[in-house]
């Protein structure tokens, strides 16, 4: 039976669920975005510094494309001038170091500013096929798109607002779309006679690998520094999902690469080690998966308390009798365990007979489909407090995630009408938000988990300054918080610096940030890092 549960215990790809158009490598042009919407009324008041237009040739038979404009956002502490800077950065590759990729990027400095002593933080999505617009519009970003009260989506078009709680007001934003995401994409060299080219092969797929990427984004990250001439501002490094891995990559890569140091890594619902949210970690990831679960349940009203007290009790739960219950099942003698899978659904709010089935490890994709079904309902993976109807009662699976595909259209539209009204981007490339093709051509490692808790470690012993901080939504069914609890008290840190790492958890689920005081206390808990790491 657990032979057939851990098959089912497949690998979700983070922020990068769904099946999307394939990436079109059509180079930059001028001319408007198709069916852009209508300038808003906070647009209307910003004036353009300089009209986007052509930059000097890059290389590879593209255009590159910088634009540059001016805004004002307001804030309870008055309000604050600066300059965005959407560009596209080349990537270089090979011996003949040709332009292998056009990495799309847009730049937030506070005007004013002494450029040496201002912090610059780079800022990463997950999926691994995810642009950075989710960070960007969602929590960062001077604009945030607009959602209801408590998280859940708004209706279409959504919004974009002012966010009072962007980070721009501590640290200037570059925002960074990897290879394939996004505007950014692979340029095809020599006609795709290269070595080992397939002319039905995406040219940016020589980056979709674990390596190959944090090898690329740690070059842009040191292309972005030496072009700003911002070598002497402290550094910091954002990752959201994925992109908690990828950061953790990168700052032990930008140091065996390019010397470069960073100050701190702030990873927003990341996975550190693969092992403790999938097959491969043991009886070990159901356990810290469980109060996530008892968290979910009692958003629901299905497990009494608030969510809080109810994943404090799980978390007592997990390590206990819990675990002790599923190490010591007899699979010849299911009913001698009844007492046990009777304490688990009490825990998780399912029904005893499905934990009973499931001989107590609940999948998590199984939990999201069957918690509600009474109700006609099904919960999301990535935030099991939002529920919608069920649209198949008759699946044991669901073909979708019915937050994230809704983040979708709100996003994507947000960014194409934000890009072309507020920062001036001048493209017909297709904006990719979650790239399918990234994610199903994406190499990972042939044998283990994938891992980056060696270079995490690697980073923290090799910069005794260094301060990491880790934030989970409490109802976050993909990426539990308890994994990166796991992960942290494992590191090994000199006495009295155990403060060094943080994990903190939210209200919400994946994206916590969609709802408006858990963006406000991340943005402080950031803040408080940097000044921290500053010290």
């Amino acid at each position: 039976m657990r032979r057939a549960m851990n098959r089912r215990l497949r690998l979700l790809p983070l922020l990068a669920l769904l099946a999307l158009p394939p990436l079109q490598a059509a180079n930059a042009q001028d001319g408007p975005l198709p069916n852009a919407p209508a300038r808003n009324e906070q647009a209307q008041n910003e004036q353009t510094r300089s009209a986007p237009k052509p930059a000097e040739r890059a290389g590879g038979g593209f255009d590159a494309q910088r634009s540059e404009t001016r805004h004002q956002l307001p804030l309870p502490a008055g309000p604050l001038a600066y300059t965005a800077v959407a560009e596209f950065l080349p990537l270089r590759d090979g011996p003949r170091e040709e332009v292998a990729a056009r990495v799309f990027t847009v730049t937030y400095t506070q005007d004013g500013a002494p450029r040496g002593q201002r912090p610059v933080a780079f800022v990463f999505n997950g999926g691994p096929g995810a642009s950075s617009a989710y960070l960007h519009l969602g929590a960062l970003g001077p604009t945030v798109v607009g959602f209801n009260e408590d998280g859940s989506l708004a209706r279409p078009p959504a919004p974009l607002l002012d966010n009072p709680d962007s980070w721009l007001a501590f640290a200037d934003l570059v925002f960074i779309d990897p290879v394939g995401t996004g505007y950014s994409r692979g340029v095809r060299r020599d006609g795709g006679k290269e070595e080992g080219a397939r002319r039905d092969e995406d040219p940016g797929k020589r980056f979709w690998s674990v390596d190959a990427d944090s090898r690329a984004m740690a070059e842009i990250v040191r292309l972005w520094l030496t072009r700003n001439g911002r070598w002497e501002s402290p550094k910091f490094l954002v990752g959201e999902s994925y992109g908690g891995f990828r950061i953790a990559k990168m700052a032990n890569r930008l140091i065996d690469d390019t010397g470069i140091a960073v100050n701190g890594l702030i990873m927003v619902s990341p996975v550190v080690d693969f092992a403790t949210i999938r097959g491969g970690g043991g009886l070990l990831v159901p356990a810290l998966r469980l109060p996530s679960y008892a968290a979910s349940a009692a958003a629901n009203g299905l497990v009494a308390g608030t969510p809080e007290q109810a994943a404090a009790a799980a978390e007592r739960y997990a390590f206990t009798g819990y675990l002790t219950g599923l190490a010591g099942l007899d699979y010849r003698r299911p009913d001698a365990a009844q007492g046990f899978f009777a304490e688990v659904a009490r825990t998780t709010g399912l029904p005893e007979d499905l934990v009973t089935r499931f001989r107590g490890e609940i999948p998590t994709d199984i939990f999201a489909r069957e918690l509600l079904r009474g109700r006609g309902r099904v919960a999301s993976v990535y935030d099991g407090t939002f529920t919608a109807a069920d649209p198949d009662p008759s699946a044991a699976r669901l073909s979708f995630d019915p937050f994230l595909k809704g983040t979708v259209p709100t996003y994507t539209t947000a960014f194409a009408a934000y890009a072309h009204e507020r920062l001036g981007v001048r493209t017909e490339v297709p904006f990719d938000l979650l790239s399918d093709r990234v994610n199903r051509g994406w190499e990972w490692p042939r044998s283990g988990q994938p891992s980056a808790v060696d270079d995490l470690q690697a980073a923290l012993t090799l910069q005794p300054a260094l301060r990491v901080l880790i934030a989970h939504g409490r109802t976050d069914l993909i990426t539990p918080y308890m994994a990166s609890r796991w992960v942290a008290s494992r590191l090994e840190l000199p006495d009295g610096q155990a403060d060094r790492v943080a994990v903190t958890v939210y209200e919400g689920g994946h994206m916590m940030y969609t709802r408006a005081p858990e963006r406000a206390k991340l943005a402080a808990d950031a803040r408080a890092l940097i000044e921290a790491a500053l010290r």
